[in-house]
């Protein structure tokens, strides 16, 4: 039967093809028909769905192989260098530079790629170094945070000029590192520059009319030198004496110059200003041969004396544990960034740095958190370019293009927000890759590295000052090289807090009770204060807070010191978006009432708060009870730093209107950051709302006609009303939605779902029991579905 019919079939098939043919195709013993124009169309339809699905996941692939890989940067740092200090200088630049890595990629990355930083060790050698560039350029590394060393920097430059890979360093500061190399940059100050400032600060600001200079036999010391003896002697200081400290016999060396000084000392002989241009290592023991033998001549040394470090290696030393600051005590020096003078951002990476690591940084962290963030900052604005060149570059792993393009983007770098910038200043780079940073002259006082009294500032913009050539012709300003920089005094400031209550949220004020001390050299009427959060209520009604008489008033040598105690009540804007789960901030705040911040600054003094990490000042809080009568909230972080405020009204001075200037404050700011307490506050507010929704949801488990609208209406009625007892709380001006009233609309939509519900199954639609029963099903099963979903929404968004 099967070969006759398949036959049959044969004889009756056309010969064209029509396009309703239907063939017959036979599966075991049975015959089915089958329409070939189907099958031919479901054939299109198959492989454009393959097609566009493999499109699909190639154009996928491309753009999580993109999100996914890192963006490779090389650090190199000399971590196993034979000399301890030179590693630990390693150690601390390669934190600096991975901490700020790491702020980046917890925040997404750029362009939602991930930050790899590849380390490098070149053991501070020569031969390294070179060794560890041609590994750099021959990878997929973009760009060079390092060397360390000059001589490491100058060698490996020239492998990364040959091959097109911009290097930036955040410690090498001869001029040779960047002055022939367009593919270097530094966030330091060049030696040229730092050897004419320490010239000009010593003959001018501290007033000697001679100095001895010590330098070391290597590039830094002997260019250094140059430079701070052809400045000294423009300027009609003598060079009294000079000692070089030779590499192969640097001990001998040593001992000969304190040998040299204790005569001078036994002769009556002043050597002037001692000036050491050597490496923190030889710093650090001629130091302590010349602490040792009594010698109290002033020492000045360069950035490599600025460093923290320095202190910390005489820590554990008989004469340190006695006298703090035994062997540093008084010691000048020269650093790009001092923690006490820097601003907010200056200090959250001190404390950040301190949270993680340990300790508290020198400025050589600092330099190479400047340095990532500058490579890093060329790299994002290199990707927002409309042409997306870089993006393209990295695609196709073309590193020549990728480089190119970020070299570029650092050469045109205008402003970044650095640890070390000047305040107000922009951080750019000139055409040899140096930055506009200011010069900072820091004193060591008690193993503490902090500002000197007497600062100089960078001018960036000579026209903006209202009267230039009176303040030059006085010597207010000062010429250094080619810059014009202005006589700042230093007032070291210090807050010590008793006690913190009354935090009212309707106003967005608390009263505090703390000690506010100053110390200073000279006549500046440091303590003449404006608070500029003083409660609100006050200053609109006029009145001004002023200090009353000092409880301590000291003459402490050439230091003024007084002390006063303050309890006042002080205003800070809540914001209250997200309330219940919000964080606020308390402050005191003030700037001084008529000097702006050209004549004074106030600064952090670190050596009388003694300890400012936020866990240390906890632990003396909780000793003196000082939080005790705030039980609803805790604290965060305690933070000290001076900013700038700004006055862009002219007053009338028409010396402000042609300068097209403005009015700038030193202001000083303690800050406490503290978060509401969520589980007291839902103790006492938010338990009734989860009795209110756990009533809600067993109104469903009810009876079908013995659930009433009006007692839905009436349970709504009174989430309302309880809703606007606990935002009444709130100030009346809030005029956006907190937190707490998103809560309040779930619970809002879960009711209005129950209306729904019982507004339909009321209808004539619904007279049968079974379909009464199913809604009542779905709603049991919604209600918990639409809680869970919102609730989980709630805390990714506040939580």
């Amino acid at each position: 039967m099967g070969s006759w019919l398949r036959g049959y079939l044969q004889k009756k098939q056309p010969k064209t093809r029509s396009p309703n043919f239907k063939n017959f195709l036979r599966i075991g013993n049975n015959v089915k028909l089958i329409d070939m124009d189907r099958i031919s169309k479901k054939n299109i339809v198959i492989w454009l769905s393959l097609a566009l699905l493999t499109l699909s996941v190639i154009i996928g692939w491309n753009v999580f192989n993109f999100s996914q890989e890192k963006i490779a940067i090389a650090i190199v740092a000399p971590l196993t260098s034979e000399d301890q200090t030179t590693a630990a200088a390693g150690e601390s630049l390669l934190k600096g530079a991975q901490l700020y890595i790491d702020e980046i990629n917890e925040n997404g990355g750029i362009e939602g790629k991930k930050l790899e930083l590849r380390v490098y060790d070149d053991k501070g050698e020569v031969d390294e170094a070179i060794e560890v560039a041609k590994d750099i350029v021959s990878s997929s590394a973009l760009a060079v945070i390092g060397h360390f060393s000059i001589p490491t920097s100058v060698a490996a430059g020239k492998i990364y000029q040959a091959y097109g890979i911009p290097a930036i360093t955040g410690s090498a500061t001869a001029d040779e590192v960047t002055k022939w190399n367009n593919w270097y940059f530094r966030t330091i100050f060049s030696n040229k520059l730092q050897g004419t400032f320490i010239a000009n600060y010593i003959n001018k600001i501290l007033e000697y009319p001679r100095i001895s200079l010590v330098y070391s036999s290597d590039i830094y010391g002997v260019k250094l030198t140059e430079d701070i003896e052809v400045a000294f002697e423009e300027l009609g200081g003598e060079i009294f004496r000079k000692w070089e400290i030779q590499e192969n016999s640097y001990n001998l060396t040593k001992d000969k110059i304190v040998e040299d000084l204790v005569a001078l000392k036994e002769e009556g002989e002043d050597p002037g200003m001692i000036v050491m241009a050597t490496d923190s290592e030889d710093s650090s023991s001629l130091l302590a041969k010349i602490r040792l033998h009594e010698l109290e001549f002033p020492i000045f040394g360069g950035n490599s004396l600025g460093e923290v470090s320095l202190a910390h290696k005489f820590a554990n030393s008989p004469q340190e544990q006695n006298e703090p600051g035994f062997f540093t005590n008084g010691v000048y020096a020269l650093a790009p960034i001092i923690y006490d003078i820097s601003g907010e951002r200056g200090q959250q990476f001190r404390n950040r740095f301190e949270e993680r690591y340990g300790y508290i940084p020198g400025w050589f962290a600092a330099g190479y958190y400047d340095a990532a963030h500058a490579v890093v900052a060329a790299i994002e604005q290199s990707f927002s370019d409309e042409k997306q060149l870089l993006r393209d570059a990295i695609a196709q792993q073309d590193f020549r293009e990728s480089r190119y393009l970020i070299k570029e983007a650092l050469a045109k770098l205008k402003s970044i927000e650095t640890t070390i910038e000047a305040q107000a200043q922009e951080t750019q780079f000139n055409s040899q890759g140096d930055p506009l940073v200011p010069y900072h002259v820091g004193v060591f006082d008690r193993g503490k590295f902090i500002s000197a009294f007497t600062q100089l500032e960078l001018i960036s913009d000579v026209e903006k000052v209202s009267d230039f050539n009176e303040q030059l012709e006085s010597g207010q300003i000062i010429q250094v090289g080619n810059q014009y920089l202005e006589k700042t005094d230093i007032v070291y400031v210090g807050i010590d807090i008793n006690e913190v209550s009354k935090i009212d949220e309707k106003t967005s004020s608390y009263l505090l009770d703390f000690y506010l001390w100053f110390r200073y050299q000279g006549d500046v009427n440091a303590e003449n204060i404006e608070f500029t959060n003083y409660s609100t209520e006050r200053l609109d009604s006029g009145e001004k807070f002023t200090l009353d008489e000092p409880i301590i008033e000291e003459q402490q040598g050439e230091l003024n010191y007084k002390v006063y105690r303050i309890k006042a009540d002080f205003n800070e804007l809540f914001d209250f978006r997200n309330y219940p789960l919000d964080s606020q901030t308390l402050a005191v705040r003030f700037r001084h009432a008529n000097l702006t911040r050209d004549k004074l600054i106030y600064v952090v003094d670190y050596v009388g708060i003694k300890d400012t990490t936020t866990k240390a000042i906890l632990e003396k809080w909780a000793r003196g009870k000082v939080f005790d009568k705030i039980t609803d909230w805790n604290v965060e972080k305690i933070s000290f730093y001076p900013d700038i405020m700004i006055n862009t009204s002219t007053l009338g001075d028409r010396r402000f209107i042609d300068a097209d200037s403005e009015m700038q404050y030193s202001r000083f700011n303690a800050v406490i950051e503290i978060e509401r307490d969520f589980i007291s506050f839902s103790d006492k507010n938010l338990l009734p709302l989860f009795f209110f929704v756990v009533v809600a949801y067993l109104i469903l488990f009810l009876p079908f006609e013995d659930i009433s609208i009006e007692a839905v209406s009436g349970l709504l009625l009174a989430v309302v009303f309880y809703h606007l007892s606990l935002i009444d709380a709130l100030p009346e001006g809030v005029g956006y939605v907190v937190a707490l009233d998103y809560a309040f609309y779930i619970v809002y939509s879960l009711l209005a779902l129950e209306l729904l519900i019982l507004t339909i199954g009321r209808s004539n639609r619904f007279h049968e029991q079974k379909q009464s029963v199913a809604l009542m099903k779905f709603s049991r099963i919604a209600f918990p579905i639409i809680l869970l979903v919102s609730s989980l929404l709630f805390y990714w968004k506040y939580v």
